[in-house]
């Protein structure tokens, strides 16, 4: 038994460091995202009104928000990664705890079943002395 809550103890904490890696990754993704739109936010304070350096501003922005579109994408898409391996991590943790409550119980069981030997026993010793008297 010990060896199995070994085994899920060891799934959980997988799980664990899984979950933070799905996180860290959405985490960069999301920071990428911010910088796009900061990048894109930036692009538009322009300086000068020349046509060639607006067209040239304009096709860099349609770039950005492609990119944009890209990075808000793969974001949901980790989200979704990131719930998936949570989700593992809650059937893992529950696993654990149900094999956990299964040993309590069996020690429970154990130790109620060495007292009822303890007391067969101290009852025979009991009965034989009343016996040995007569």
């Amino acid at each position: 038994m010990t060896n199995l809550l070994d085994f899920r103890q060891q799934q959980t904490d997988q799980a664990k460091e899984n979950l933070m890696l799905e996180q860290k990754k959405l985490n960069l993704l999301q920071q990428k995202l911010s910088d796009l739109l900061q990048e894109k936010k930036a692009t538009f304070k322009i300086d000068d009104f020349n046509i060639g350096r607006m067209q040239l501003q304009y096709r860099y922005i349609l770039s950005l928000e492609h990119e944009i579109q890209l990075a808000a994408a793969a974001v949901a898409q980790q989200q979704q990664q990131v719930e998936q391996v949570r989700e593992k991590l809650i059937a893992a943790k529950k696993e654990s705890q149900v094999l956990e409550k299964l040993e309590e119980k069996q020690y429970n069981q154990y130790l109620l079943n060495n007292k009822h030997q303890e007391q067969v026993m101290l009852d025979e010793i009991a009965n034989r002395k009343k016996f040995s008297l007569f």
